[in-house]
């Protein structure tokens, strides 16, 4: 047996071994730089939605306040309302007495 015609052999092995995992290595690494810009996309869209949660917490808070202002507001024309009624009557009873007192004093002329 020849051992001289082994060495183109075995030398062309090692390179295809040697190549192989060379794919293998870059594949890696390939898809490690894969899995961190995922990360950072995933990093980003947490940090919108957490701007997001942030900003509907104060549009709640805007309107829980908006909310408390008009039922304080309708309590306030609600008692405004019952003065200018009670006004009314008075103004009503008012005129009344003093066109009672006009026919009394026409009457005594």
């Amino acid at each position: 047996m020849n051992y001289w015609n082994l060495i183109p052999w075995t030398i062309s092995l090692i390179s295809l071994i040697i190549a192989g995992l060379s794919f293998l290595h870059n594949s890696s690494k390939d898809k490690t730089a894969s899995i961190r810009e995922d990360d950072l996309k995933f990093d980003g869209i947490k940090e919108s939605l957490l701007k997001a949660n942030m900003k509907l917490d104060q549009v709640c808070a805007t309107t829980n306040e908006t909310r408390s202002d008009i039922k304080s507001l309708n309590k306030d024309l609600t008692e405004i309302d019952r003065r200018v009624s009670m006004m009314e009557r008075d103004i009503k009873t008012a005129f009344n007495q003093i066109e009672e007192l006009k026919g009394m004093v026409n009457n005594h002329d």
